[in-house]
């Protein structure tokens, strides 16, 4: 970490705060919804409308990011965060927890756009996967004891019912103010920004032109980010609530699924990344890709409270794998693009990220929820896999093909 630029460590301790405030809530919020009242529709519908507005800011956020200001724009999302955990604490019915995915949609296009930019400016290619895996991995450190703090803070508060959870949410907002802090006073403009003339909106489309008129084979790329993103977009509303529903899984259990995540990530997370970095990604795409759909498959054949915690343990494989794949696509710009690249990949990621949960939605009331979690296996081994190995690895070359010193 320390020959990284400064924003890298600014956007490292942010995420490890993020990381424990996070996981106080995440096994619990599919829970929370449905007890303010909504079906499993409804919680695929709310998460397919926040989807859709964040496809639809994509776009001028990337573009934002790129020409007018990531500072503003990183601390901003922070701020937003905090509002949106405020909004879900207050809720009084399911329909208020539209509005506070809302506030958290364009939190979450900040913050992701600004940690693209962050990373392809702060950090080598032949550093980049380590360099982000030793982001996640002391954000799962970080996260640990998160799950388990949260289930006696809900066994105290009254169990598995919404105004069990509720007291969660209004932690996470203050430690989101606290991160806010961090941040505002910390992180920097980087260096191509500071010397760029400021831009004007008449440039927004040329400057999206000029990103699609590179070399690198962005066209393809957009289909295998797409594919990457769909099995987590159908599944993520529902693997805690499917664990809950049909396995019996109770606070305890759901807590140590998400606890066996976190500290499969911090075993893994770095060796892993040291070993793309010096292999390529392409390799531990393909490597890792069995094991999450062993997750999967091992959550829908669950029998008891240990098959329920080694499922949450191998999805952490997903994340891996998807870490890799986008270090990829980073690498096929320019630094002075990350933020446009960032927002076409959103904005197209919509077509996948909106309906995925509604259908998801759908599947698990009206067909058979297992369906839900082996679906998306099916669809990414006939056409993600084979898509993927015709694009050619990026961990020497630069975006225009040559290869990097």
């Amino acid at each position: 970490m320390a020959r990284q630029k400064s924003n890298y460590r600014v956007a490292v301790g942010r995420q490890a705060m993020s990381s424990f405030l996070t996981n106080l809530t995440a096994q619990y919020s599919s829970i929370y919804v449905t007890g303010l009242g909504a079906s499993a529709v409804q919680l695929g519908g709310i998460s397919s409308i926040a989807s859709g507005f964040g496809a639809l800011l994509s776009l001028p956020v990337g573009w934002l990011v790129d020409r007018y200001s990531l500072r503003k724009i990183y601390t901003m999302g922070v701020f937003l965060t905090a509002f949106g955990a405020l909004l879900y604490g207050i809720a009084p019915t399911w329909h208020f927890i539209i509005l506070a995915s809302l506030a958290m949609v364009p939190a979450s296009q900040f913050l992701g756009a600004g940690c693209s930019v962050v990373c392809r400016d702060s950090v080598a290619n032949k550093d980049r996967l380590t360099a982000q895996n030793t982001c996640v991995t002391l954000a799962s450190l970080s996260g640990l004891f998160a799950p388990m703090i949260a289930a006696a803070l809900v066994a105290q508060a009254g169990g598995l019912t919404t105004e069990g959870i509720r007291p969660l949410y209004w932690i996470q907002a203050m430690g989101y103010l606290m991160v806010f802090h961090l941040v505002f006073k910390k992180l920097k403009e980087p260096d191509h920004m500071r010397d760029s003339r400021p831009a004007a909106t008449t440039e927004f489309v040329a400057d999206f032109r000029l990103l699609l008129d590179t070399r690198s084979p962005l066209k393809k790329w957009v289909v295998v980010a797409l594919l990457t993103s769909m099995p987590m977009a159908i599944t993520a509303p529902f693997i805690q609530l499917y664990a809950y529903e049909f396995k019996g899984a109770d606070a305890v259990t759901l807590a140590a699924m998400t606890t066996a995540m976190v500290l499969t990530r911090l075993v893994f997370g770095i060796p892993l990344g040291r070993l793309a970095d010096r292999f390529g990604r392409k390799r531990l795409i393909f490597a890792l890709t069995p094991l999450w759909y062993a997750s999967f498959i091992i959550l829908v054949m669950a029998r008891n409270p240990g098959m329920l915690i080694a499922a949450g343990a191998l999805q952490t494989f997903y994340n891996i794998a998807s870490g890799a794949a986008g270090a990829m696509g980073m690498e096929l710009v320019p630094p002075d693009m990350a933020g446009r690249w960032h927002g076409v990949l959103g904005m197209l990621g919509g077509l996948v990220v909106v309906p995925a949960p509604l259908i998801g939605g759908l599947i698990y009331r009206h067909w058979n929820p297992i369906w839900v979690f082996l679906l998306p296996l099916l669809v990414d081994l006939i056409i993600r896999l084979p898509l993927l190995a015709t694009v050619p690895e990026t961990l020497d070359r630069l975006p225009d093909g040559s290869r990097e010193d």
